[in-house]
Order: C-alpha cells, then structure tokens, then sequence
C-alpha cells in the first residue's frame, strides 16, 4: 500500500494549525488559565506533602534517591576499573607485605 506523502504533510499541518488554535483560544480564556494555576498550586501542594510523609516514614524521597543512584553507580565504576587494574598486573608483582614487627625481647 503505498501512502501520498504529500497527503500526509497536508494532514500533519492541518492538525498542527487545529492544536495552535486549539491553544491559542483556551489559554486566551481567563477561566481555564485559572484553573491551570489552581491545578499547578494543587500539585506543589501535594508534592510537599508526599516529601513530608516520606521523611516522616524515614523514606528518602525521589532526588535523594537519584542522589544515592548516581553516587553507587560513580562507585560501581571505580570497583570496575580497579578489578581490571588488578588483572592486568601480573599475578607474581603483587606488592610485598611489609615484615612483621619484631619483638623487641626482654
């Protein structure tokens, strides 16, 4: 089946120029930009809400968790590199352990 490229061009501009009206005539209506703003303000409202309950629960909340993702994934990085440091040593180079104190004696 093969589709008129042109006809679907005239169709995506049509739909655009109805979506920019569409826009343009509710954001022009001073009821609906309201209640945008009430929706907005309800929203904060229950995102601090949530954040209170979480830290009341001893939860951590969402940015602390991405904190503590990226932090192990920096980690988990640093453990791979250093596993494939220690493989490309060869295995008899190893650092020699500092001898054992001696005893001082009596």
């Amino acid at each position: 089946m093969t589709i008129d490229r042109g006809l679907l061009d005239r169709i995506k501009a049509r739909g655009e120029e109805v979506v920019t009206q569409i826009s343009a005539d509710l954001m022009s209506n001073p009821r609906f930009v309201k209640a945008i703003e009430s929706a907005m303000r309800g929203k904060e409202r229950i995102e601090e809400a949530a954040g209170q309950a979480l830290r009341r629960m001893n939860l951590p909340a969402g940015g602390e968790l991405r904190r503590a993702l990226a932090r192990i994934e920096v980690l988990e990085r640093e453990v791979a590199a250093l596993k494939a440091a220690r493989k490309t040593r060869r295995p008899g180079a190893r650092k020699a352990a500092t001898p054992p104190a001696k005893r001082k004696s009596r």
